[in-house]
């Protein structure tokens, strides 16, 4: 499943709140206060989101999430496959990351731990990519697109941090610093903003696969259009 997105740009406008600059729609010279708003709004739900997955607060993170995604998950699924799980992933053939068997509720309940080598319980962290050897420290964020109904909205960053070779394989202790695209998306619901997507996710407009789909049509995201909003640069010798 390819997810395509039209995002329309064609002048930039200084925006001196939040320190955006604008990139207007076509025919447009000025998206109306809200749509900026809401930038603002989500650029500071991004911090806070991504703040809550560095410190494994399962339950914050849960509550980020659709509600009917928290239907179908309880927060016990939700940190049992690290974050990284589908609403019917009992229904689906590729119903979690790491394959295999799907264990029972009740199992996921008994066992909210992970065991190590030595079968000692260490406490689950929520993971970005389903490569284990890559812990994300920081993002710089590149870009908040808000549909123009005002109802969904992408925020595209680039993850910093550093990735280590697999030891078992390599038999050395060997790693590098990385940086990631990726991309949240995010829906309105009730009047607040709830992820909605979990994709592994190159850019906004690069047709990435959509892996972890939650409940929302993706023939609606195809067809939306974008209101863009970039941070301002920030000057040399001088604060962002």
């Amino acid at each position: 499943m390819i997810l395509k997105v039209k995002t329309t740009m064609m002048i930039l406008v200084p925006v001196l709140a939040f320190q955006f600059f604008l990139l207007s729609g076509e025919g447009r010279t000025d998206s109306g206060p809200d749509h900026l708003q809401e930038a603002k709004k989500l650029a500071g739900l991004e911090v806070d989101y991504f703040q809550k997955k560095l410190r494994n607060d399962w339950k914050a993170l849960h509550g980020y999430q659709h509600p009917d995604f928290r239907k179908r998950v309880s927060i016990e699924e939700f940190q049992f496959f690290d974050g990284r799980v589908l609403y019917n992933y009992r229904d689906a053939a590729d119903h979690h990351v790491s394959g295999g068997l799907t264990p029972s509720l009740e199992f996921i309940k008994s066992n909210p731990e992970k065991k190590d080598v030595l079968g000692f319980p260490v406490p689950r962290k929520y993971q970005w990519f389903s490569n284990p050897f890559i812990t994300i420290q920081g993002y710089d964020l590149k870009r908040v697109s808000i549909s123009e109904n005002g109802n969904y909205a992408m925020v595209e960053m680039e993850l910093r941090g550093i990735e280590k070779l697999n030891p078992a394989v390599v038999r050395a202790d060997i790693q590098f610093d990385v940086k990631k695209p990726y991309v949240d998306y995010w829906e309105k619901v009730d009047g607040q903003w709830k992820i909605t997507l979990l994709v592994n996710a190159a850019s906004i407009s690069g047709g990435s696969k959509v892996r972890y789909f939650i409940p929302n049509s993706n023939a609606a995201w195809e067809k939306m259009k974008f209101i863009a909003y970039v941070p301002r640069p920030k000057a040399k010798g001088g604060k962002k």
